[in-house]
């Protein structure tokens, strides 16, 4: 009942919401996503084309959502890639080696040489250093600050050698040099959000913001395959910005493009009846994110976010918003896909009459309204649908605002300042980027605004401990506190892609669903 209601009453208010809020500029090439989202490909080609929503930010310093983050991994490379299980990976790296000495303080990476931006010039240890001193300088303001501050320097004492010193040791430092907003920079480019000079296996083409991306094989590309051909296999890539995922999926199953990202879990089971498609899958921590601002009424009193845990089924949100394909959090960002790290504990049952006591102790004994803003893409409309139902049986009334992903992630950063949304979150490494980023009391992207001390002093020592099992238990401590009067509940996806059956060499992985490695896909003729 929930899935065929929710599903259909969610497509209702977002393609009410592109009608009055997301007309197509006059210069955008898709008059008609739904009926014709994109120009039918050419027969034999070696090109791979895609469809996902507009990029909202083009400098890697500062990505924000998955668009952006899907468009910069194409043009350049990182220091230190991360594998498809969320393992360093040396063969697909722009550092051969790496090694820290007995402190874990001090990391050395030997840089590969001949490795080319796409202007020609050779990337050294310098363009390294610009990167990462740029992504930790406060002045710059990009989100990874505070994840690198525990560099005290950067030193690049030759061309091909860079050596990073750390206040402290960092059990995930190779993981974090991964960030995705670490993409190696020319550190001569002055225009990072136009100029795109990157090292990467694809060179940008054309870029036409609204419409589509253009990428073209980059020539001098350094990787090879285990038998020695130059990398990437792809002649390009084509993204087409469409702002509805039935458009998407439409264009998938039409043949117009041969791979989606970020499947939506209602149009699984038909493009699996699909023969000239595959879905691919695999667990993930990416997650959406239902926050409660907790520096002001009425998600400051801890009774009134207890109540809204207590009143939701968090089962029946994924079964019905998900279609089953992943699994109810327990309150906190740290899900299964990170092992022993994960708190495993039973899921919390709903209890309507202690919903409504906890609101009757914090002074709405007559109910309460509430706003929940949001973008409009799927499954976040049957989220907050659901939810609003659930919510309703407790006495609070919820009034949902769709706003396209543009908007809620845009310029005015409304996902950070609304008293209540759901905010897509992908997938990292481990734990401790969630807690940086989201949760701690300076942090930037802290979007429920949410202050514990107990918990700040737990991330911190969490973030340097280099004993597995200490540190297992100052996760559990920290998991134990999000349950108990934290600002969120998490709903757990899996990864989900669609391809063509044309569409050789992809490997799913566990980490952000942009992060396919499509150097080695190719277009099967």
């Amino acid at each position: 009942m929930y899935k065929k209601v929710m599903f259909l009453l969610a497509l209702l208010l977002a393609a009410t919401m592109i009608v009055v809020s997301c007309a197509p500029d006059e210069d955008i090439a898709v008059d008609d996503p739904v009926d014709e989202p994109v120009d039918e490909p050419a027969v034999g080609d070696n090109i791979l084309r895609s469809a996902y929503y507009a990029p909202t930010n083009m400098d890697p310093a500062f990505l924000s959502t998955v668009a952006d983050d899907q468009i910069g991994r194409q043009w350049s490379d990182f220091l230190v890639f991360i594998d498809e299980e969320n393992e360093p990976d040396e063969s697909r790296s722009v550092a051969e080696s790496w090694e820290a000495d007995e402190t874990g303080t001090v990391w050395t990476f030997n840089l590969r040489e001949g490795v080319l931006f796409h202007d020609g010039k050779e990337m050294t240890s310098r363009d390294v250093k610009f990167t990462f001193d740029r992504l930790r300088d406060p002045d710059i303001g990009s989100a990874t600050v505070g994840l690198y501050s525990n560099i005290n320097e950067i030193n690049a004492p030759d061309d091909y050698t860079l050596v990073f010193e750390l206040e402290e040791p960092n059990p995930d430092f190779l993981r974090d040099l991964g960030d995705y907003h670490a993409l190696i920079m020319d550190a001569d480019n002055d225009d990072f959000a136009t100029n795109f000079n990157g090292t990467g296996p694809f060179m940008v083409e054309r870029y036409e913001p609204e419409d589509r991306i253009v990428f073209t094989r980059n020539p001098d590309y350094w990787m090879t395959d285990d038998e020695g051909n130059q990398l990437p296999y792809l002649d390009g890539i084509e993204i087409i910005f469409l702002g509805e995922s039935s458009a998407q999926v439409e264009a998938l199953r039409g043949g117009q493009v041969d791979y989606l990202i970020y499947l939506p879990t209602e149009f699984v089971a038909m493009l699996e009846d699909d023969p000239n498609i595959n879905v691919l899958q695999a667990p993930s921590n990416t997650a959406y994110v239902l926050r409660m601002r907790s520096d002001r009424a009425p998600a400051d009193d801890v009774r009134v976010r207890q109540a809204l845990k207590a009143g939701t089924n968090r089962s029946d949100i994924i079964d019905g918003a998900l279609d089953g394909y992943g699994y109810p959090g327990r309150d906190t960002p740290i899900g299964p896909a990170y092992d022993e790290f994960y708190l495993d504990v039973p899921e919390p049952q709903r209890d309507v009459e202690k919903a409504k006591e906890l609101l009757a102790e914090a002074g709405y004994e007559d109910g309460l309204e509430i706003t929940i803003h949001t973008q409009e893409s799927s499954p976040v409309p049957a989220i907050a649908t659901i939810w609003q139902d659930q919510m309703a049986e407790i006495g609070v009334d919820v009034d949902i605002q769709l706003v396209p992903s543009d908007v809620y992630y845009g310029g005015d950063d409304m996902w950070l300042e609304v008293d209540f949304g759901i905010t897509d979150w992908g997938s990292r490494p481990y734990p401790q980027p969630y807690l940086d980023l989201a949760y701690v009391c300076d942090a930037q992207w802290n979007e429920s605004h949410w202050c514990d001390p107990e918990l700040d002093e737990l991330a911190a020592a969490a973030a340097k401990e280099m004993d597995h099992d200490e540190r297992v238990r100052l996760y559990h401590e920290i998991q134990e506190i999000f349950m108990e009067r934290g600002p969120i509940l998490v709903f757990f996806v899996n990864n989900l892609w669609g391809a063509s059956d044309r569409l050789q060499g992809l490997e799913p992985t566990m980490g952000l669903g942009t992060a396919l490695d499509l150097r080695t896909v190719y277009i099967e003729e």
